[in-house]
């Protein structure tokens, strides 16, 4: 049985739960799978899937099995005997049509990642859809990116980046003064997030998620010149943070700016 036939067959199995309307492949189908790219399914389903029905599942052909792990999602992984890499995700059918309307209908941005879960519905390929549910989802997530939605997110995430008290760049210069480089480490992660989200909003487009980030931004029509360098040099500063991660941090805020037409004070 090849691969892609082992997928088909465990989403297979899982029709045997008549609370599963659709079993999805995403990740593993990406432009940029490379030999490390493990195979992620997306199982969306009305009422909670036990971890018991999962075991009966998945159970017989692990080399290494973990059930049920809530660190981020409810979520299976496991090793097969060809040392291949395989994690599923639930989710709740009702929670995703609530995710999709908070996006799309109701233009409710978060901090960072606002749109990454319609990046990941709208990529995805169902190998089992019962009553045609996902297809109905992958249909509400390609309608053009709202104007309401991108004024959102930019809304909510510019200013966090260095506008008000307590900004990231405050932060981060408050810990690059400390020599405190975890603090650093952190505050810059999340500087990132938020630019992120604001320019894949800016260019209408949703988010991919934190995997090839950059890849998929040096894709975008609209984005600050020399991207890929100016995100590197942040990164590489932080291991020896002086005030030249700030002023690298404000610069590269200074050219999102001008994309977005936008004052950019405190620079």
């Amino acid at each position: 049985m090849n691969f892609r036939s082992r997928l088909e067959w465990i989403a297979n199995n899982f029709r045997q739960h008549p609370a599963v309307e659709t079993v999805a492949l995403a990740g593993s189908e990406s432009e940029f799978r490379d030999t490390y790219s493990d195979y992620d399914l997306y199982v969306y389903a009305r009422e909670w899937v036990n971890p018991e029905f999962r075991r009966s599942i998945l159970g017989g052909d692990a080399k290494r099995l973990e059930l049920h792990r809530t660190f981020w999602e409810d979520e299976d992984a496991w090793i097969d005997a060809d040392e291949v890499k395989i994690e599923i995700m639930y989710r709740s059918c009702d929670w995703t049509e609530n995710e999709i309307e908070a996006r799309l209908e109701r233009h409710e941005a978060s901090v960072g990642y606002t749109t990454a879960i319609l990046f990941n519905i709208g990529r995805s390929q169902a190998l089992f859809d019962r009553s045609g549910w996902f297809a109905l989802q992958k249909q509400r997530v390609s309608i053009p990116f709202p104007d309401g939605l991108r004024n959102a997110i930019i809304t909510k995430n510019y200013p966090l980046l260095g506008d008000i008290i307590s900004s990231y760049e405050e932060q981060i210069e408050v810990a690059v003064h400390r020599r405190d480089l975890v603090s650093v480490n952190h505050r810059v992660a999340a500087w990132l997030s938020s630019f992120f989200d604001i320019l894949f909003a800016h260019n209408r487009a949703f988010h991919p998620g934190e995997k090839r980030m950059l890849e998929h931004a040096e894709k975008l029509s609209s984005r600050p010149t020399s991207l890929r360098d100016a995100v590197s040099q942040v990164l590489s500063s932080c291991c020896q943070p002086t005030d030249a991660t700030v002023t690298l941090l404000k610069n590269l805020r200074k050219d999102l700016a001008k994309l977005l037409s936008r004052p950019c004070s405190a620079l």
